[in-house]
Formats: C-alpha cells, structure tokens, sequence
C-alpha cells in the first residue's frame, strides 16, 4: 500500500483472509482502499482516461452511487460505523433481547464515489460543491467509500434486522444485490421502496407493545428538512430507539432563512412542521428601532443558536443527546452537524466520544 501511494499507483485491498470476505474484514489503517486504475493508454507519462481496467471484487459501475459525494461523506460514515460496531458487541450479549435493528432512512445504496475538490473553490458556491459533478484532469484518481448501507452490514457482529428505506427506485436495485450478499439465516434485510414518512407507521404498527424486547438505531440522512418533528417525536416515545441524525443547518436551513425574515404563509409552515413549533422564529429573528420604524433582523449567531436550540429539543425527547459534530466542506465551511441521541446513558457515552473524537468543531 505504502509503495503503491508513493508512485501514484491504485492499490485495492480485498480482504485480511479468511473463509468469508467479513472474516477478517478490509479495513487497513482505519479505512478501506479500494482504489483501481484508469486505462486506455498512456500519453505524455500520464495515464489516459478510458474504460477502466478492474481489479478482481474492484466496483463496477452498478456498483457504484450515481451521485458523487464529497470527501466529508467519509467522516460522517465513520462515526457511523464505530458506533454501531460497538452497539452490536454490548446488544449480542443481552439475552433478554429478542432482535435489534438498524434502520437507514435515506439509504442510497452501493459504493460512493468521492468527488475531488475543484481547481479553484474560490469560484464554486457550496450548493456547487454538495450537487455539481466537477471536471478534473486526468492524473486526478477516483476513490470510493462504503455507503451507510454497506457499513452497516458490514460490520463485525451484524444486526438482527436491517431495514433500507429509498424512494429512488434505481437506487433499490443495488440495495437487492447487497441483500443477496448479506443476508443469513441470522440476518434479515428488508428494502423499503417508499417514503421514510410513510414507513414510519408501518415500523410503529408492526412493533406496537413489542418494544421492550426490541432495540433500534435509525440514521436519519436527508438532503434538507426532510424529516419533520414529528417523525422524531414518534421515535423517542418508543423508548427503545436511538437516532444519529443530520442536522442540515450549512447546506439547506440557512439557505432558506431570509434575512429580512418576511417569510410567506407556507413557508413558515414548513418549518414550523419540520421543527415542530413556532419557537424558531423568535430564536433566529430579532426586532429593533431605526428612523424608519420598526425592522427584523437575522440574528448573527443564528446558526450555533440553532444548533443548541434543535439539541435541547431533542433532549426533551430522548433525555439524552451528544454534542453537535460540525462537518465541513473542504473549505472549512459548516454542512451540516452529526447529532446522536437516545433513551440510554450508556450510549449516549459512546457516540458522544466517537462524535468528539477528530472532531474540527462540535457545539
């Protein structure tokens, strides 16, 4: 690997050995490679890109996320992983549970590919960088990572029950090949083609006085304010299920909060459904004097007031809620923030470490 970094070469690294491909696992130095090279020639001592030449288990393009991420999609994933390996190893050895399950709500699928910063980030807006693909030259190398799907399923002590929620019906094609790969007598995959809205019901109905045997983590991972307040409410009353959610302040709510602060009739519905009061507008817009009479103003430190005010509030629910892990893109901008919380002190203990650790900025 090390040889292989220094001449600029893609190194793929299968697996440590074993009689399965999760044996021993693939992880090398804490993370996976699972680079492959470009072919089609070479011109001026650069390879050309052309179609690629794949090493054997190398992704293939079905394989792979068709929307392309960028590089902080890996530290969310990570903290992810962590922490579920490490709910996995304390639940296993509790009998008195009948199963446990992971639940992705906005689950993509396959492989994701990592897109490179851009040549000059001083010209690409932040709505650039999380949506646009980029142009790079041809040296630039292409890395993939583990989508949540497949971290969670491949973990060390795997999940009871898995449930994968997507709407994008391109995506859940790819979700059945992992199924087939990972499913096992011991474990069962379920994939949902459908709202997570809708799919909440159907969780709550089917465990319905099933709770106290029943333990589940859901990651909630949405482009903007999906996830409406009761949604999370209805989670936290089963006093079972712990949440990892993205609290998408950089990328979404900011973006909609006017600094005029003179919103329509539905748009202050919207946010008032996604945070579940009214209360957010009074936190974020201040009133003053001037010659002109009265003005609204944006508060300048909206957004970390928002932050501790969204985690209280989920403190209310849950009772026990980590710090906010601020993910930043590569110009050190806030996305959004990496929140754990839950019924149980135990774990709130774990994913508060595991959310600090390396961490730019938590509030």
């Amino acid at each position: 690997r090390d040889r292989c970094r220094a001449g600029r070469v893609a190194f793929f690294f299968k697996q440590w050995g074993g009689r399965s491909p999760k044996s021993g696992g693939n992880e090398l130095d804490g993370r996976q490679w699972l680079e492959y090279p470009l072919s089609g020639g070479w011109r001026g001592g650069r390879m050309r890109v052309g179609h690629r030449l794949r090493a054997a288990g190398a992704p293939s393009d079905e394989d792979v996320e068709t929307m392309d991420v960028g590089p902080w999609a890996q530290e969310k994933l990570e903290c992810i992983g962590k922490y579920l390996a490490a709910y996995t190893t304390i639940l296993r050895k509790q009998r008195w549970i009948k199963g446990y399950l992971y639940i992705d709500a906005f689950a993509g699928s396959g492989l994701l590919k990592i897109r490179k910063q851009a040549k000059d980030l001083s010209q690409q807006s932040l709505l650039e960088e999380i949506i646009h693909e980029t142009k790079f030259s041809d040296e630039d190398e292409e890395q993939y990572i583990p989508g949540s799907p497949q971290v969670a399923l491949g973990i060390k002590h795997p999940f009871t029950n898995y449930v994968f929620v997507e709407v994008d019906k391109s995506r859940i094609r790819k979700l059945r090949t992992l199924k087939r790969k990972y499913e096992s007598p011991n474990t069962s995959i379920e994939i949902k083609n459908m709202d997570w809205n809708d799919y909440l019901s159907e969780l709550l109905q089917h465990y319905d006085g099933q709770w106290r045997r029943w333990r589940a983590i859901v990651f909630l991972d949405p482009f903007g304010m999906q996830v409406p307040w009761n949604t999370i409410s209805s989670l936290a009353k089963t006093k079972a299920v712990e949440i990892f959610i993205n609290f998408p302040v950089g990328m979404a709510i900011q973006r909609l909060l006017k600094r005029s602060g003179k919103f329509t009739e539905n748009e202050r519905k919207k946010f008032d459904l996604y945070f579940g009061t009214e209360e957010w507008y009074s936190l974020l817009y201040k009133k003053s004097q001037d010659l002109f009479g009265e003005r609204v103003d944006k508060d300048d430190s909206s957004r970390d007031n928002l932050v501790k005010w969204y985690s209280e509030r989920l403190r209310e629910e849950f009772r026990y809620v980590t710090c906010a892990r601020e993910i930043q893109n590569e110009v050190g901008q806030p996305l959004y923030y990496l929140v754990f919380a839950g019924p149980n002190k135990t774990g709130a203990e774990i994913a508060e470490k595991i959310l600090k650790k390396d961490a730019r900025r938590v509030i």
